[in-house]
């Protein structure tokens, strides 16, 4: 196996690890037997557990956010003149496709959101864990510009500055649905966030 294929698979396993156990439970040693390797191989491929959590950040959740963000936006179907009904409609039936995604493996966004408050809290980390979510607003700003193309909404507001209410959406429904899945509640945060949305639009 070589340097990267370790990496890669360190990376992933750690990924799992942290949504099965917590970045605290997030050890060395319980990564590397996800990973099917020997504990010794871990420095081959990372001078750190440190480093490895970075690479998780820089690397994976973006990723796999990005994933999943896909299917809320862009906004794929609309009709010949489409108005704020239809825009409205398609992004909350594409936040209720992210919901069931997160419903299938709710892990993986748990991590995301464990790893920003882990970073956040160690000094070494916080830089790293900025990143992520500047990379997460950067990935909903462009689904939105991307809605502008496909019809003729027009963004009042800055897409930089609306992408970042995207991403506090998904992690609201993700903490709803970790803390009690309730569907009335997540729907009320789809409701909510699709029509603050969409006081920022005007059509040409």
């Amino acid at each position: 196996m070589s340097v990267d294929q370790r990496r890669s698979a360190l990376i992933e396993s750690a990924y799992r690890v942290i949504a099965d156990h917590g970045v605290e439970g997030a050890t060395t040693r319980r990564i590397c037997a996800h990973a099917g390797m020997p504990l010794a191989s871990f420095h081959y491929a990372f001078e750190s557990r440190t480093a490895l959590l970075c690479a998780v950040m820089e690397t994976a959740v973006p990723t796999d956010i990005e994933r999943m963000l896909h299917t809320v936006l862009p906004a794929a179907e609309y009709g010949p003149m489409p108005d704020k009904v239809a825009i409205r409609e398609n992004m909350q039936r594409q936040f209720h496709a992210f919901y069931d995604l997160l419903k299938a493996d709710p892990g993986r966004m748990q991590a995301a959101i464990a790893l920003g408050i882990y970073a956040h809290n160690h000094p070494e980390l916080q830089q790293v864990g900025k990143h992520m979510y500047e990379q997460l607003y950067r990935v909903s700003s462009e689904g939105l510009r991307t809605i502008a193309e496909l019809t003729t909404a027009v963004w009042t507001t800055p897409v930089e500055e609306l992408g970042p209410l995207i991403i506090a959406a998904t992690n609201s429904i993700t903490l709803v649905y970790l803390s009690t899945a309730d569907d009335k509640v997540v729907d009320a945060i789809i409701r909510s966030i699709t029509d603050q949305l969409m006081t920022h639009v005007r059509f040409e």
